[in-house]
């Protein structure tokens, strides 16, 4: 909703929407200076499949790629990390000044937590929902090759405004977690991303599909996208 300095103190206020046996609905509003400036509605569904059920499961297989450190892997330590000392290791293929040249709008990296304590099935999840917002806005103007940092004049604004994540099964973050994303579409300012995201033992743990809001100055002429 509005900008929010980052060197000054945030208030976030949380109040329940829905609760059930099933599902949790909750508002998540922050304040800055008595000024709202985010909102976001969060809900929570659990997934309790009957025990019969359990033996009927597929998932799409894993790409056929190297982990960060093996000998063929094409993976590299992005020496840039990520803004405000994020907790997140992230082997990319492409430093952000490839970025400058349009390719299609599809990207695959590789996710590591450095925090090597064990933690709950809950808190596991909530650090793999931090890691589907690494770099996914980057994929959505990839083909028209536009860099993330720094932005230039002409990207006016880049923000995500709906994320939906599905929890398939656990994963331990302090392993390499790849992320396999595409944007499947860009049109009316807003592009829609979806992501697949894999374990170091090849499982599908988690599906994300989240929208991104973009502004162009529409005065610049851009190159043709590259599909």
């Amino acid at each position: 909703m509005d900008c929010v300095d980052k060197t000054r103190t945030a208030t976030f206020k949380v109040q329940d929407n829905a609760l059930g046996s099933r599902i949790v609905s909750r508002t998540v509003q922050c304040f800055q200076d008595e000024r709202l400036a985010m909102q976001t509605v969060c809900s929570f569904i659990a997934q309790k499949a009957q025990d019969f059920q359990a033996q009927f499961k597929h998932q799409t297989p894993m790409p056929e790629i190297e982990q960060p450190g093996a000998g063929n892997s094409a993976f590299m330590l992005d020496p840039q990390g990520y803004p405000n000392e994020f907790p997140v290791k992230i082997w990319v293929t492409e430093l952000d000044s490839d970025l400058v040249t349009p390719a299609p709008a599809k990207q695959r990296i590789w996710l590591e937590s450095p925090d090597k304590r064990t933690h709950s099935e809950q808190f596991q999840q909530c650090i793999l929902a931090l890691f589907t917002d690494v770099h996914f806005t980057r994929v959505i103007v990839r083909p028209f090759g536009i860099r993330m940092a720094p932005p230039p004049r002409h990207l006016r604004k880049i923000v995500s405004i709906d994320h939906h994540i599905w929890f398939h099964q656990s994963v331990d973050p302090r392993r390499p977690i790849l992320v396999d994303t595409e944007c499947k579409q860009l049109g009316a300012g807003r592009g829609v991303v979806q992501s697949e995201m894999y374990a170091h033992d090849r499982r599908l743990v988690a599906t994300v599909v989240q929208e991104g809001r973009v502004e162009i100055d529409p005065h610049v002429r851009l190159p043709s996208p590259k599909l």
